[in-house]
Order: C-alpha cells, then sequence, then structure tokens
C-alpha cells in the first residue's frame, strides 16, 4: 500500500470515530464511518428494492404483528424507532479492527464504495440479525466485539450490491445463470425478502432421478404471519427449499405440480445442488450467502476446507483487475 494510500486510510478511520470530515482529492481509500441515529434511520427507511418487494405475511413476521395487515409505513415507523447511537468504546474496538485488516481490504477497495457505514440497532430490527442495506452493515446491540468473521460476512454483501453488473460472472462461479423470474401469486405470497441479496432471478442447472430440469433457492414465510408460540422466535418463521423452476431462453417459471402448486424441493433431494455449492459452509439459502461465506475464508486465507476450489475461484474474481 502507498504511503498516501496509508494516511488517508487512518484519516479515514479517524473520521469514523470524531466525526471530523476528511475529503481526498486524487487517491483516496473506503471510508469506514458510524452512522448517528439521524443517518441510520434515514438508510433504513429507504423506498429501495428491500422495502419495495416485501409480501404483507413478511411484514407481519418484521414487525411481530399477529394479523397481516401492517404496511411498510409500519415497518419504517419499526425501524426508525430502534436506531441507536454508538458509543466510543464501541467505534473504537471496529475501527481497530478495519485498521487490523488493512492490507487486505487494500487488495478489494477497487470493488468497494466510496464510503462503507455501521449502523447500530437493537433487536427488533430483523429479529437481531446482522444484516445490509445500500452501503451500510447494521449491527444489533451485542455484548460481544465485532468479529473479523461478521465483518467481512456483511461486507462482501455491500461489495456485491456495488457490483450488480457482474453479478453473472460472481455468481456463476457456484453455476448459478441469470434469468428474467416470474413468479405466482402463491410464490409471491410466500417469498421472504433478504435484505443481503441484491440479486434475484438466478437458476441453477439440476438433474432429479435422471430429470434435466433447473432450481432456484427460495426463502419463504412458513407462517402468514408472527406467532409467538413458534419455536426459534423470528427465525422460526423462515422455511428454506428449492423452488424447481422452467428455465428456457433466459425466463424462469415456476414448474408447478399438476394441481397447480409450487414444487419446494429439500436440498438434500438435489445432490447437484451441493455438487454446485459445495461443502464450504451451510449457510445455503442464497448464493449470495455462500459466497459471503467463502469470501470470509479468501480474505482471511483459511486453508484445509472441504470445496477448496470455490474459494480459489472467488480469489481470482477479487483480485485479478
Amino acid at each position: 500500500m502507498k504511503k498516501t494510500a496509508v494516511l488517508l486510510f487512518c484519516a479515514a478511520i479517524i473520521s469514523g470515530l470524531t466525526g471530523y470530515s476528511y475529503e481526498a482529492v486524487a487517491e483516496s481509500e473506503t471510508s469506514f464511518t458510524f452512522a448517528d441515529v439521524k443517518t441510520g434511520q434515514d438508510i433504513l427507511t429507504a423506498d429501495d428494492n428491500y422495502m419495495n418487494r416485501m409480501a404483507p405475511a413478511e411484514i407481519a413476521i418484521r414487525t411481530r404483528s399477529t394479523t397481516a395487515d401492517k404496511t411498510a409505513r409500519d415497518l419504517k415507523a419499526l425501524y426508525r424507532a430502534n436506531v441507536l447511537a454508538w458509543t466510543t468504546a464501541e467505534k473504537q474496538q471496529i475501527a481497530e479492527l478495519i485498521a487490523q485488516n488493512r492490507q487486505r481490504l487494500a487488495r478489494i477497495d477497487h470493488l468497494l464504495p466510496a464510503e462503507v457505514t455501521f449502523i447500530k440497532v437493537n433487536d427488533n430490527v430483523e429479529g437481531g440479525l446482522p444484516h445490509t442495506r445500500a452501503n451500510a452493515i447494521i449491527l444489533p446491540v451485542s455484548d460481544k466485539p465485532l468479529s473479523e468473521t461478521l465483518f467481512y460476512h456483511e461486507l462482501f454483501h455491500v461489495l456485491s450490491r456495488q457490483q450488480k453488473a457482474r453479478h453473472p460472472s460472481l455468481y456463476a462461479l457456484i453455476g448459478f445463470r441469470p434469468c428474467d423470474f416470474t413468479g405466482t401469486e402463491e410464490t409471491a405470497a410466500m417469498s421472504l425478502t433478504n435484505p443481503d441479496v441484491p440479486a434475484e432471478g438466478y437458476y441453477l442447472p439440476v438433474e432429479i432421478n435422471g430429470e434435466k430440469t433447473a432450481v432456484m433457492t427460495f426463502l419463504y414465510a412458513a407462517h402468514n404471519s408472527y406467532n409467538p408460540a413458534v419455536k426459534g422466535g423470528f427465525g422460526g418463521h423462515f422455511g428454506f427449499g428449492l423452488l424447481k423452476v422452467v428455465a428456457r431462453d433466459n425466463r424462469c417459471s415456476v414448474d408447478a405440480d399438476e394441481k397447480g402448486k409450487a414444487r419446494i424441493l429439500k436440498p438434500a433431494d438435489v445432490p447437484d445442488f451441493f455438487a454446485a455449492i459445495g461443502q464450504n459452509t451451510k449457510y445455503i439459502i442464497h448464493a449470495e450467502e455462500v459466497l459471503a461465506d467463502n469470501f470470509v475464508f479468501a480474505m482471511t486465507d483459511k486453508t484445509d476446507l472441504p470445496t477448496p476450489e470455490i474459494t480459489e475461484r472467488l480469489k481470482t474474481w477479487l483480485f485479478d483487475r
């Protein structure tokens, strides 16, 4: 890393801690900052691709409503009320983590946005699950410091969103192909929106019982609204499977059964799915999440992986300019 770049990087860290605005004229690095409450509220309530595609069932689950009559306005109100201010100690811990990883981060600076910001929330936002929106990493209140693993996993989603034009080549690393997806009324009502997935409409060609077909990862609401009795709380309301689709001429449509119902297959019943995504992670709900975990391994130089070739392919995609 060039001396100038190091100085700018350090200035960016200081900016995040103190609120001082450092402007670089020529050469710059990604700035990591900490959102105040107002900035966090603005990001979380933005009318983006996440907020605008949610069905009533998932809004009810997110707002913990026992009836599916809530709207995006109610969800925004919930988010707005639960953004918190960072403490000095929290800022310092995260800033030190970033500083310790500055050489690694320099390798992907060309893929990141100019600024990545951290937003602090409580467990009422997305059930306390870390996630991203726009160029922001949203972290719940915790008595544990931000880990390197979680930092890189969430940073991948920010990077991926920034590189959306390159998603076809990125998702192709594990066999997924793009298509224009046309769902049904049934799948639209069930679909559960993942804030970390900036790209929909990717399918995987597979063979099932000798039949050449295709599947899409499908995260869905397992309940029509929030049920306090469900085991697992917020997360217990989610279901996951592989949606059987017809892929033809860059278009995908639901491959319904004879009764017109969507076929949601168990991943264990589709060996080609695991042959494609590998065995490095159990977080398999979307190609984006599979790649996010492999990104962690690539950035931290993890060895002894069950499917090292996936991480190596990702390294080539990341580091070869």
